[in-house]
């Protein structure tokens, strides 16, 4: 399922545009736009199960996101009980 997550996903988080690209060697980039700005944010990831871990090496801390693809094949990110949706 590890594989499913590679290349590059759009969706929404907090209404903002958000683009998260799943590299094969482990690195997450998370780009966040915001009033004509972006933010990136660089992380490490792995999968354990049917939960994604993140951690933010210049913020050590791990971070457990649940994941599901739902029957669109669209992937479901749930944080906070909040579910986000994302496609390619």
């Amino acid at each position: 399922m590890e594989r499913a997550l590679i290349g590059d996903w759009f969706g929404t988080a907090a209404g903002k545009p958000v683009r998260l690209e799943f590299k094969v060697d482990g690195h997450l980039d998370y780009e966040i736009g915001s009033n004509g700005h972006r933010q990136i944010m660089l992380l490490a990831y792995r999968v354990d199960g049917d939960v994604i871990l993140t951690d933010q090496p210049s913020h050590a801390q791990e971070e457990r996101t649940a994941f599901r693809f739902d029957g669109d094949g669209k992937l479901v990110l749930s944080f906070g009980g909040i579910d986000a949706t994302f496609q390619r």
